[in-house]
């Protein structure tokens, strides 16, 4: 007789940042994620006005003191234009966890009151 075998897979999801307008830099509360294996990080960006740009970081870390940027395919710049945003964009990617700890930080360029980015961010944890 052969035994159905069901692999959980265990899913969390935080949101990183909510619904924050940023004019330069935001960083956000660090999330314990050592338990899961991957991550898929989701993004809801809308610009106004001419900010130039804006670069995600992902940065992990051992201690939660000190972050260390992921560089590994693209996500070593990690960037929309205002262009790309200007009508709003919904965009998700997904890798591995590479340490105990991670937040995101976003960088706007050309940032000011009326030149700015709204950004939404949301990582769901699973094995």
């Amino acid at each position: 007789m052969v035994e159905k075998l069901n692999i959980f897979r265990r899913r969390n999801s935080e949101t990183l940042i909510d619904n924050q307008t940023i004019t330069d830099t935001y960083t956000s509360s660090s999330i314990h994620a050592e338990d899961y294996r991957k991550f898929v990080l989701y993004l809801n960006i809308d610009s106004t006005g001419q900010a130039t740009d804006i670069l995600f970081d992902i940065e992990f870390s051992d201690d939660n003191v000190n972050f260390y940027k992921l560089t590994d395919l693209w996500y070593g710049d990690l960037r929309y234009t205002d262009a790309q945003t200007a009508d709003g964009i919904l965009e998700s990617m997904g890798y591995y966890i590479q340490g105990r700890y991670v937040r995101l930080t976003a960088t706007v360029t050309g940032g000011s009151a009326g030149n700015d980015f709204t950004v939404t961010a949301k990582m769901e944890f699973y094995n």
